[in-house]
């Protein structure tokens, strides 16, 4: 019996750590990001889309990601079929909004690494991506 609660002991930590827990909560975050109005909607399920951006919505997922050696939330969203790329938003959560830290981009392939995709890809001040209030 005491081997059975052992083996519980360590799988129930490694459980929560992989259970998603982190993800943003649902709800609509919308602001301005360089020139762009964007919008991400967060649904019950925890799907993530991204309007504003790309000339179509993108949808994405939660991730964590480090920016100048420091671990901070991320969104990393697929390109359309036709222009494969994965978008990636990096930010801090304060509480009703985003900050949003770098946004970079990359193309599939061996080697690959994010790059910056706005011009002056050092916010200043950094973006806020507000959470609208719930109908």
């Amino acid at each position: 019996m005491c081997k059975h609660s052992g083996r519980a002991f360590v799988w129930v930590p490694i459980l929560l750590l992989f259970s998603g827990c982190g993800a943003p909560d649902e709800g609509t975050y919308s602001g301005k990001i360089g020139t762009k109005n964007v919008s991400i909607e967060v649904d019950q399920e925890g799907a993530i889309t991204l309007q504003g951006y790309w000339q179509k919505p993108l949808r994405g997922s939660y991730d964590r990601g480090a920016y100048k050696g420091k671990d901070m939330s991320a969104l990393v969203f697929e390109g359309p079929a036709g222009k494969k790329f994965k978008l990636r938003i990096l930010y801090e959560d304060e509480g009703e909004e985003w900050v949003v830290h770098a946004v970079q981009s990359r193309a599939y392939g061996p080697g690959a690494r994010y790059v910056p995709t706005e011009e002056d890809s050092v916010f200043s001040p950094p973006p806020r991506l507000s959470r609208k209030p719930s109908d």
